[in-house]
């Protein structure tokens, strides 16, 4: 009877492990790579903004969506190019931008590749999104040359932004919030996140690796804790304290390690993932803002 109950629960646990290595091999990749598709029912008129719309073919035959908000001022002091998290779309920026045009700042509001109403079914976490932003730095260039261009990312975007502004250097300053240091560390993060905080590494392993031949990227490359080593341009920084999505550490670590000499890191006490502004208030919008201004014309 005892060697019979043995037997039954070692078959059931071969169960469960072959269960679960197939569900991260054939099922979590795409949880990973396939974010859901934001729609948004908001356009630049709504808000009275002037805008052009932007369609960027990048070298890979993926079609970029986006818009580009006007400055209310005939001479725009800069440009500043936004990077939106996961399953987000460029709408989310649409009240941001207006305060910018106020400002005499121009936006460039993209939804990333498989986001939005862009092309490509998988998102690689900035791998290939950064050579799609340098695309859209290319287009940006051949209709204004002369002001200088930004970028702005929270979370993912974050990460994107981060990646972009080692691999175009020709995006004169960066605003980072929340974002992580490496792709393996957050996707094990989110998996604990979903299991009560036990810890499936080889599974998440597994699940990454799948992802990344689905998609046709290199995991280990997504890596913003390196980019920042090499990224010289000036930097804000910001993230909450009480982050539950990322940790505030990995905001930290990525600012320790940033080359740039011109950099600034905010530290928002009760803020979380995405409340920095309404928790940060108004000293961190005047941040914000003196930090765009300073690298505007």
């Amino acid at each position: 009877m005892k060697k019979k109950i043995k037997y039954t629960i070692l078959v059931l646990l071969l169960v469960i492990v072959i269960g679960s290595v197939l569900i991260a091999k054939y099922v979590l990749p795409y949880a990973i790579i396939k974010p859901p598709r934001v729609s948004v029912n908001s356009a630049p008129n709504d808000l009275n903004l002037k805008a052009l719309n932007i369609n960027v073919i990048t070298k890979d035959s993926t079609k970029i969506v986006g818009y580009w908000i006007k400055s209310d001022s005939i001479t725009p002091k800069s440009i500043v190019l936004f990077a939106h998290g996961i399953g987000g779309c460029k709408e989310h920026f649409l009240n941001l931008s207006k305060h910018l045009s106020q400002m005499g700042i121009e936006s460039i509001l993209i939804d990333s590749r498989a986001h939005g109403e862009s092309g490509g079914e998988y998102c690689t976490y900035g791998f290939k999104e950064k050579k799609d932003i340098s695309q859209i730095v290319d287009y940006i260039k051949t209709k204004n040359d002369t002001i200088p261009l930004g970028i702005w990312g929270n979370s993912m975007g974050g990460a994107i932004a981060i990646q972009a502004l080692e691999y175009d250097k020709r995006i004169a300053f960066g605003i980072i919030e929340s974002t992580f240091t490496n792709l393996e560390d957050i996707v094990y993060d989110y998996q604990k996140s979903y299991t009560y905080g036990i810890g499936l590494k080889p599974l998440c392993n597994i699940a990454l690796n799948e992802a990344g031949k689905i998609a046709g990227f290199n995991p280990d490359s997504v890596s913003p804790i390196a980019s920042v080593k090499q990224i010289k341009q000036p930097i804000f920084m910001a993230h909450g304290k009480k982050d539950q999505n990322i940790k505030f550490e990995y905001g930290e670590r990525l600012f320790e390690h940033l080359k740039s000499t011109d950099k600034k890191f905010v530290a928002i006490e009760n803020a979380g993932h995405l409340d920095l502004s309404q928790k940060g208030g108004p000293d961190y919008i005047k941040a914000i803002i003196d930090f765009l201004r300073k690298h505007s014309n």
